[in-house]
């Protein structure tokens, strides 16, 4: 990478107190919506919420930073999130390691009077509450898992599928689970925790091959509702909507509800806003010098106008959306991951007036866009210590910012404003904030061109291809104008603009795990602590023929994909009944008319999405058992099972025929790409028999946001040659190594191969190239006729990794000097020394392609 010499003295000192800063719990938020919650019991959910984020938002304390043009804080801490205790997830988390925070990895800071108030005031209330509590409470109801209890013959089982269990996963994955409490020495205290929370696991993973986490988020904030026309004026719309409702047929009293729980928060937003007007004006009392009066005078002035008004200025639109955003992150709390959306398309009016009347110029407007993405990059959150292993701590909500693209009416939308977007991210030297071009057959050829010159700076953005993501859309009931004006959430996920809740994050399920319980009739990989093992699917002496298992494969899918529909529908219920979000749903497409919050349907349009991970490993693994067992019959399947649940141990010649004698996803060969497909077609179609609770449909995506790697040390070997431990495949990647010798095009020509309507919520596509490649004018254009090409075939997105394999060692060895050294990983972007180091590993391992001239 160059280094950067072309940001501003103020944007580098923002930058660098971003990457130094430590990392700090604010348990604020969580303090308040504790003691709102307690007080409301009774009251309608959407008022409960809206009363909570009412409550936060006037008690929180509120700071403006040195230097910064654009005000607003999400928590007291300077580098801190928003804990949702309510939701549960992170309450657990929070409960598990709150006297190891400082020994973590990337250590957190927390003061004892913080831990005291957390243990003795905001645990307890949560506790058997949360949307964890309900969702694991109707799981046990569903048999979805397995109620406790201490029966005999239960804990017989448990000891069993325990011993099974260490036996067959990777070697140090328990030290890897409690490795933070190892550093201080285990206290009786941390024994009794952790065995309270030894049935958590179960409530996210049903079953070995799942995952349903206690998120909904993932979607596009209505920010560019409120740029356009103000807060006020949605709000002057739902009372509207309150009084027309009032005169309806039949009792609303939800409906009702509901509204007065949106125009509450809405007005609270404004109120927040205004007390950073309010601190700016006190601020001015004791500025030193007339530049800094100044510049709290203009935040006073903008905070007292925007959110609650359509901005008069570029510099209030930009303060506008970040205002609106942050609060959105207040109210959902942690992991929300809400896109920024189409920022070139929403700011370019107030860009193109005050351009034209000379009051601001293109190096204001870059320097403010770069302070935009860093607020949008600083946050942190609290990572269970195993989960770090795979993922980042800095950033890890990703909100993303799309740009380029088509028209509603299917013109090009490239302007101005998305050169300036990529220029400044490019001379800032890149965040994690993700940056999304979208690319369609009438994208200028220069914009294209600029925005791969980014990578000869930094990583970090992504491309989409405008045909195939618009095709999948319509597939989906989006009507052609909306369609054209996607953008993308969180990591590669699509989703129409503050119109879809689209659920596409944190229904999962590990496709290789599915192949292997159908290997061991539904015995491995084992079921522990309250999970439910597979589905008694044959045995594999009595697979004749590889239809036979092929069968018994997608019927062992279709049985964990009815489990995830069930799962996902206890989930949906306990949001609905008891954590909606009036705030997010007022910025919504379709809430206010329906008179109905995001959680119970009320949005445009409503999807789920079934993200799948590990589809290489699992391509690659069912057609090397088709080669080698069915149709050369050199090894019998039972002896394949045998070797894998061994880990090959003795069998490295068979090994080798398996990873070297077989054709692989990946290097454009017709078989297995066909295996790929067909497996995707088939989830597509069985997606399709499902409604979700309220009443939208199930879509599909293929990415693992780093979580590949964590499948990795819970599954042993797999047919196509992967030992235990080691990561599956990421996204419609191939598995690593295995198109080393065929080269980028070859990947590119398989991913392309994919239908967009089969995958219609999103997928990944990563691939690493040696920095060489774009080093001279014909490598640029090169590599900009290869994404063209790629798109043309009908591939859906890319994201190069630019950095070369000695770079990444260098920098596990000496991170300091690599502290914003940004990758891609699976869809999001992340500094790569914040990473754990098996993810880190992960990258290194991916094949190093290189382009020549």
């Amino acid at each position: 990478m160059e280094k950067d010499s072309k940001f501003s003295p103020r944007i580098a000192r923002m930058k660098e107190k971003l990457l130094t800063a430590p990392y700090e719990i604010c348990i604020a938020r969580a303090l308040h919506f504790t003691r709102s919650y307690r007080q409301t019991e009774g009251l309608d959910p959407n008022l409960r919420n809206a009363l909570a984020l009412r409550r936060t938002l006037e008690q929180q304390k509120v700071f403006i930073y040195e230097g910064e043009w654009i005000a607003g804080s999400k928590t007291e801490k300077f580098l801190a999130g928003p804990l949702s205790v309510e939701r549960g997830d992170f309450l657990r988390s929070m409960q598990g390691e709150i006297n190891v925070l400082s020994l973590k990895r990337n250590p957190f800071s927390m003061t004892a009077e913080e831990k005291k108030i957390f243990l003795k005031e905001i645990l307890p209330f949560w506790d058997g509450r949360t949307v964890r509590d309900r969702k694991a409470r109707c799981w046990e109801k569903k048999r979805l898992i397995e109620k406790y209890d201490k029966t005999p013959l239960r804990l017989v089982r448990s000891i069993r599928n325990l011993r099974r269990f260490i036996k067959y996963v990777a070697p140090g994955l328990g030290k890897k689970i409690v490795s933070p409490y190892q550093r201080k020495g285990f206290s009786l205290k941390d024994i009794v925790t952790l065995y309270k929370l030894r049935y958590e696991f179960s409530r996210n993973n049903p079953t070995p091959a799942l995952c349903c986490f206690d998120m909904q988020g993932h979607l596009s904030l209505g920010v560019d509702k409120v740029v356009e026309h103000g807060l006020q004026a949605i709000i002057d719309g739902i009372e509207k909507r309150l009084r027309a409702l009032e005169k309806e047929k039949g009792e609303n009293k939800r409906g009702r509800n509901f509204l007065q729980a949106a125009i509450i928060s809405l007005k609270a937003a404004i109120s927040y806003s205004e007390r950073f007007a309010a601190l700016a004006e006190e601020m001015m009392k004791d500025a030193k010098d007339s530049a800094d009066k100044e510049r709290l005078k203009k935040i006073a002035n903008h905070c007292r106008y925007v959110p609650r008004y359509k901005p008069r200025s570029f510099h209030e639109a930009v303060q506008s959306a970040w205002m609106t955003h942050l609060i959105g992150e207040i109210q959902y709390g942690t992991h929300e991951v809400f896109a920024v959306g189409r920022a070139d398309q929403y700011l370019y009016p107030y860009y193109k007036q005050d351009i034209s009347l000379g009051k601001i110029t293109q190096e204001e407007v870059i320097e403010l866009l770069q302070e935009f993405n860093l607020k949008l990059t600083a946050n942190v959150e609290p990572i269970p210590e195993f989960g770090s292993e795979a993922n980042s701590m800095l950033g890890n909500s990703q909100h993303c910012l799309a740009i380029g693209g088509l028209t509603p009416d299917g013109e090009d939308a490239t302007n101005e404003l998305s050169y300036l977007m990529l220029s400044a991210y490019e001379r800032m030297g890149g965040c994690i904030n993700q940056l999304s071009v979208r690319i369609h057959d009438k994208t200028p050829k220069d914009f294209l061109e600029q925005a791969v010159k980014v990578f000869r700076r930094t990583n970090g953005i992504a491309f989409y291809n405008d045909h195939s993501i618009i095709k999948g859309l319509l597939k989906d009931g989006y009507s052609i104008e909306d369609a054209r004006c996607y953008c993308i959430v969180g990591c590669i996920e699509t989703s129409g603009q503050s119109d879809t809740q689209g659920c596409p994050g944190g229904h999962e399920i590990t496709l290789p795990a599915v192949l292997i319980m159908t290997l061991t009739n539904g015995e491995y990989p084992p079921p522990i602590l309250g999970q439910k093992g597979g589905l008694p699917t044959g045995h594999p002496a009595d697979f004749k023929t590889f239809e036979h298992l092929l069968n018994a494969f997608y019927k062992q899918l279709a049985h964990q994909i009815k489990i995830l529909v069930a799962a996902v529908s206890c989930k949906d219920k306990a949001f609905c009944d008891f954590m909606p979000a009036p705030y997010v749903s007022a910025l919504m497409d379709g809430c206010i008319e329906k008179a109905r919050d995001i959680t119970d349907g009320g949005a445009k349009y409503d999807f789920t999405s079934l993200d799948l991970r590990g589809l290489a490993t699992v391509a690659d693994s069912l057609l090397a058992i088709k080669k080698i067992v069915y149709e050369k019959e050199e090894c019998r399947l039972t002896k394949l099972v045998d070797a894998c649940l061994n880990n090959f141990e003795g069998e490295e010649k068979l090994r080798k025929k398996l990873i070297y004698e077989v054709p692989k996803y990946g290097t454009a060969e017709g078989e297995a790409d066909e295996m790929a497909i067909s497996i995707v077609r088939w989830i597509h179609e069985e997606a399709k028999r499902y409604k979700n609770m309220r009443g939208g449909r199930f879509r599909v995506a293929l990415y693992s946001y780093g979580n590949h790697v964590l499948d990795g040390f819970f599954l042993g070997a797999t047919p196509d040659g992967r030992r235990r431990g080691e990561p599956i495949s990421n996204g419609i990647s191939p598995a690593n190594q295995r198109d080393a010798q065929t080269g980028p095009l070859a990947v590119l020509r398989s991913a392309a191969n994919l239908p967009p309507e089969c995958i219609s919520s999103g997928v990944a596509l990563n691939l690493n190239f040696h920095p060489s490649g774009i080093k001279s004018e014909n490598g640029l254009l090169a590599f900009t006729s290869m994404v063209k090409t790629y798109f043309e075939l009908g591939g859906m997105h890319f994201q190069p990794n630019v950095v070369s394999r000695e770079t990444l060692w260098d920098a596990q060895r000496r991170p300091h000097l690599y502290r914003d050294l940004i990758v891609k990983v699976s869809g999001y972007s992340a500094y790569y020394t914040d990473l754990g180091k098996p993810i880190q590993d992960d990258i290194i391992s991916r094949s190093e392609h290189h382009l020549y001239d």
